[in-house]
């Protein structure tokens, strides 16, 4: 045979082992990386069918595979997902059951008035006025945590407008209509031509919130300033200050927390625990930040700072 065919020949027959290998082969690698894909999915897709009929998806968590790289991102940004979801079902058990405490203690009291009145109301007239009192009293705080648990219930879903603002005007207009209002002494030291991005709205609660709670924690005699400055690194710096008893550093850690009351006045000053919570969402639309500190010799500053940039 002619050596140049028989070499001819050999390459054909070594190209055809290779060609037939690779068909037989191809498939099988094929259905091996197929299957290698698949299966993780297979059992996200199984996972995540058992967490979407549990009654508490958010504490459940996908497995994470090694391989492929696509399926472990996948699986690991759907777990941070299921994170977010736990936390925010946490928050809203928290937050209902917070609720029905507030809202307990109120009631308990109306209830008992009005059985008190029931009982000895007809013999003992002189009871009705100051059970009246009381009731009524009861209902203007019930209504408030109402008012104030919508308001929160909104907030969470509420978009502000935020707009251009001469801030030093605005915070001008507010302390006039507050005026007299409380029997602390109220000053205010505004630093003019401050302006801001945000809404009018917000501030004016924020602000009125804080002052308010001032002079619910500060002697009579004693005095509240409201300062506004413009700071080095221009944000403006919205504070109250009052010369009240101060704040402990556990309670600062807590005092923005919903419901959140210290125990030093829970009992004796009336309230919800919700103003300041309030105050930090309306502020965090707003893209400012509401801090605590304590003042000099005495008392506290709640300082709102919004950036003029």
């Amino acid at each position: 045979m002619n050596p140049q065919l028989a070499v001819l020949l050999r390459v054909i027959e070594v190209t055809a082992i290779l060609l037939a290998v690779t068909l037989l082969a191809t498939p099988l690698y094929i259905r091996r990386l197929t299957k290698r894909l698949t299966d993780p999915l297979t059992t996200l897709s199984h996972t995540t069918q058992m967490i979407a009929g549990a009654k508490e998806p958010g504490a459940m968590r996908l497995p994470v595979p090694a391989q492929p790289t696509e399926v472990t991102e996948l699986a690991g940004n759907f777990n941070e997902l299921l994170s977010m979801l736990n936390e925010r079902q946490e928050q809203q058990k928290l937050f209902v059951m917070n609720a029905a405490h507030e809202l307990r203690t109120p009631i308990a009291t109306i209830r008992s008035h009005a059985q008190l009145i029931e009982r000895h109301g007809e013999n003992h007239p002189e009871i009705i006025t100051k059970s009246v009192g009381y009731i009524t009293e009861e209902s203007r705080q019930m209504q408030q945590l109402i008012d104030e648990l919508l308001q929160l219930s909104c907030a969470d879903r509420l978009a502000l407008d935020l707009t251009p603002l001469d801030l030093s005007a605005t915070v001008t207009t507010i302390m006039q209509k507050i005026a007299g209002t409380f029997e602390q002494t109220v000053t205010t030291e505004i630093q003019p031509d401050i302006h801001i991005t945000g809404n009018e709205s917000a501030i004016e609660q924020i602000l009125v919130n804080l002052v308010t709670n001032a002079a619910k924690y500060s002697p009579a005699a004693s005095q509240i300033t409201v300062t506004l400055t413009q700071q080095a690194n221009e944000a403006a710096a919205l504070a109250v200050k009052d010369q009240g008893s101060g704040i402990s550093a556990e309670d600062k850690s807590h005092i923005f927390e919903r419901f959140y009351r210290s125990a030093d006045v829970r009992g004796t000053v009336a309230g919800t625990g919700l103003g300041l919570a309030i105050a930090t969402q309306l502020a965090q639309l707003s893209n400012s930040e509401l801090t605590v500190a304590d003042d000099q010799p005495q008392g506290t500053i709640f300082t709102l700072i919004f950036s003029t940039k």
